[in-house]
């Protein structure tokens, strides 16, 4: 397994107290921090949660390398075990920025902590996640979980979910839209990162089911938009933001021309604008052998659900590909008897890559710069593949 390098630069509430002896651990991904905090609780003697992203070397994007977080411990920490030299650059480090999400400030993740347990009550907890997306702390039998401004609020968007099928998310037991917090019931099993051909009929079969359903109302619902008819303009407007050569800018002005025609073939297959859960691979969906529920609603938008079966296609080995995408169109043709489903499959081949290249430029413009090397190259990375699909 891949490790990285974790330098901690440490604080109680804004004072610097010191930097941690470098140390490594895994798994590699930056934002999961599980690890990163059991070392330092026993480190320091006092229980620590990561706030943010300080700097990453860019090994390989979102996982490896050095990383350098900022820390709040809960505590004074034990006495020489940090190298308490001031840091020059920690004011800027601390100091307020107009998009910093709001666990990545100072008390943060503590706040998130402590609405949870004056929920469900005194609980024992490990911070699992934090990035520029979410926080995601995990209690014996609930998970809290805060997503940015610009994101969905996973526990309003499943209570919307578990009116149509109420196994196919986790239980909400409390939410605060006012702070975008979730707080969710605990999903047993594991992730679903090589599904069985069950679970892929299992899952995909009550999200297409659910996802009719919601169609009728899904602009009530409060989620961003990324709708195909408006995907030409768009995309005109994100070229020039992206780094591109000039070849592939005069490629993507000529495919903006022919979206148009490529959203009428997308029309074709006769499927309605719903409820996209944005990030439908299949590591987010968790089974115990039983029972199957989908999890991370934080992606979720308004547009074109072959967008999500085109997510899982991604993610799927070729050998499995077929039978996903068979029991997808089966399902809408049982809830939509007039469709075509399967003519949806090649055009959001392109606009797949499209919708995502925008969606990943808003996470791009509405998080703090130090935290932007997450998803810095995927508007490009995306825009290449769209035209790639294209040609």
């Amino acid at each position: 397994m891949e490790i990285k390098t974790v330098e901690a630069l440490v604080s109680v509430g804004a004072r610097y107290v010191g930097r941690a002896p470098t140390f490594e651990v895994e798994p590699a991904w930056w934002s999961e921090v599980e690890a990163v905090t059991r070392h330092l609780d026993q480190l320091l003697g006092v229980r620590t949660l990561v706030l943010r992203l300080v700097h990453a070397d860019e090994a390989a994007i979102g996982r490896g390398g050095r990383v350098v977080y900022h820390v709040e411990a809960l505590g004074e920490p034990r006495s020489g075990v940090l190298d308490e030299t001031p840091l020059s650059e920690w004011d800027s480090i601390v100091a307020a920025h107009p998009l910093r999400a709001t666990w990545a400030d100072l008390d943060g993740p503590r706040d998130l902590i402590e609405w949870a347990q004056g929920i469900i009550g005194p609980r024992d907890f490990v911070q699992a996640k934090t990035w520029n997306l979410s926080c995601l702390i995990r209690f014996p039998d609930a998970w809290a979980k805060a997503t940015s401004r610009f994101c969905s609020i996973d526990a309003d968007i499943i209570e919307h979910i578990r009116r149509y099928d109420e196994t196919l998310a986790p239980a909400v037991l409390a939410t605060s839209r006012e702070h975008r917090w979730s707080l969710l019931a605990h999903a047993p099993g594991t992730d679903c990162w090589e599904p069985d051909r069950p679970s892929v009929e299992s899952v995909v079969s009550r999200w297409v089911a659910t996802q009719a359903a919601l169609a009728g109302e899904v602009f009530e619902l409060d989620a961003p938009h990324l709708l195909p008819d408006a995907l030409a303009d768009e995309v005109a407007a994100l070229i020039p933001r992206v780094d591109l050569s000039a070849d592939e800018v005069s490629g993507l002005v000529k495919l903006v021309d022919r979206l148009p025609a490529i959203v009428g073939e997308l029309d074709s297959a006769g499927l309605p604008i719903t409820l996209v859960h944005g990030d439908f691979h299949p590591g987010n969906w968790r089974s115990d052998g039983t029972h199957r529920v989908i999890v991370d609603w934080a992606d979720t938008f308004v547009g074109h659900p072959a967008t999500d079966i085109r997510r899982l296609h991604d993610f799927l080995p070729p050998e499995k590909r077929d039978h996903a995408a068979e029991v997808w169109a089966t399902a809408w043709k049982r809830e939509l008897p007039g469709s075509e489903p399967l003519r949806a499959l090649q055009p959001m081949s392109v606009l797949g890559p499209v919708t995502y290249a925008l969606m990943y430029q808003r996470f791009l413009d509405n998080i703090e710069p130090d935290e932007r090397i997450y998803h810095q190259d995927d508007p490009a990375i995306c825009l290449r593949s769209a035209l790639d699909m294209a040609g």
